[in-house]
């Protein structure tokens, strides 16, 4: 079994011992053990930790996902689990589309800068960003 100390997670997950100790004081991380003064995260911290990173990284507000991890696994709160879930679902593919839109910029930006540089290398006219713009922006 999986055991680790505070320090170990921390650097794990590139968060603050401070960060976890804040996860642990909302319950956000239940049950975590002492041995000694030391906490040990379990395999069950770690799963529970990873989906809090996950949701907070993928935009999930602190308020949101306490109500989420409030809920137990069974009957009547498994409708408001899959609705918080269903509702960030939705925003995180909101979120990738833009990104792949920004992304899809970012990448026509590249190659009409390196069409520059070799226009400029070789004595030609500049290019024109109209030949490079990304089409959903036209």
């Amino acid at each position: 079994m999986t055991e680790l100390t505070i320090s170990e997670v921390a650097k794990q997950y590139d968060l603050a011992p401070s960060t976890l100790r804040y996860y642990e004081r909302l319950g956000l991380i239940p049950n975590v053990q002492q041995k000694g003064n030391h906490r040990v995260y379990n395999e069950a911290n770690l799963e529970k930790l990873n989906s809090i990173v996950c949701f907070k990284n993928s935009g999930m507000r602190m308020s949101e996902l306490q109500e989420l991890l409030s809920y137990r696994e069974t009957g009547a709160d498994l409708d408001k689990i899959l609705a918080i879930l269903n509702d960030h679902e939705v925003e995180v593919a909101r979120q990738l589309a833009k990104l792949e839109k920004y992304h899809r910029h970012i990448t026509q930006k590249v190659a009409f800068y390196s069409a520059i540089k070799q226009a400029e290398i070789a004595g030609e006219p500049r290019p024109d960003w109209a030949d490079y713009k990304p089409e959903d922006e036209a």
